[in-house]
Order: structure tokens, then sequence, then C-alpha cells
């Protein structure tokens, strides 16, 4: 038994359950809102509290795909700093944990098909995946 590998594997089971749940949270008040498809109802939805770190850029499938305050041109998650974005809105609590490097405890990657990996830094083979196609938040 090593407890080592037991309580990194928590670490990473505890931070993707924090995404699936602001997953769908975001998913839910996305059908709260009556399900829009048009892009300006889609654009900096307020998930919680009332400044821009509690907004989220929903997808036309209803799943959160970037975080960026102001106007968008385009709602997807399509590069590393997109996935970031999701990570700091949907499960950071004031502490910065993941970055697009290995300068933090989680590294934020974009896997390209709408898709981010968030691998711990320490042991890289750990981490999940989240599809802002499906909202599936996967182990690896």
């Amino acid at each position: 038994m090593n407890l080592t590998d037991d309580a990194l594997e928590a670490k990473v089971e505890a931070n993707a359950g924090a995404l699936r749940s602001g997953v769908q949270l975001a998913n839910m008040k996305w059908r709260a809102l009556g399900s829009p498809s048009g892009f300006s109802q889609r654009d900096n939805i307020q998930l919680y509290g009332s400044d821009t770190s509690g907004q989220i850029d929903i997808n036309p499938e209803g799943f959160p795909a970037q975080s960026y305050p102001g106007s968008d041109v385009v709602i997807s998650t399509d590069n590393d700093d997109d996935c970031l974005s999701l990570w700091e809105a949907l499960i950071e609590d004031g502490d910065k944990k993941a970055a697009v490097d290995d300068s933090k405890e989680f590294i934020s990657k974009y896997e390209g098909n709408n898709s981010c990996s968030y691998k711990l830094t320490r042991k890289v083979e750990l981490g999940f995946t989240y599809s802002s196609i499906t909202g599936k938040v996967i182990m690896l």
C-alpha cells in the first residue's frame, strides 16, 4: 500500500468532483434560464456571487466553455487559457492551484475537440478530463 499515491489520487478525485459539480450547476442555471440558444444569453451568465469571477460562458450544448468577462466573439473551449478559465471559475477557491505550465499543483491543458485535461504536476498520470461538448468529467 502506498499512502502517498492514495493521497494524490484522493486529491485528484476531489478536484474532479468539484469540477463535475460546477459543470452541473452551470448546466442547471442554463436550463433555468430557458436553455437559451442566443449568444448574448449564454455569455457572462452569473453562476454565483456578484462579480466577474462568478460568471461563466455556456456553449450551445448547455455546458461551460470558458469564463471571460466582457464581450466574447465565440464561446468555445479551444485553447489552454479557456481550460484554465474554466478551472478558475468552477472550482478555484481563491488559492491558485492550476496553471497552463507546471508552476502550480495542476497543469491545465487544451487537448483538442473542445476538451481539457487537468493533470497533477507531481504525477502527471493522475488527472481528469472535461469535455465541454458532453459536460463529462472523466478520471484518467
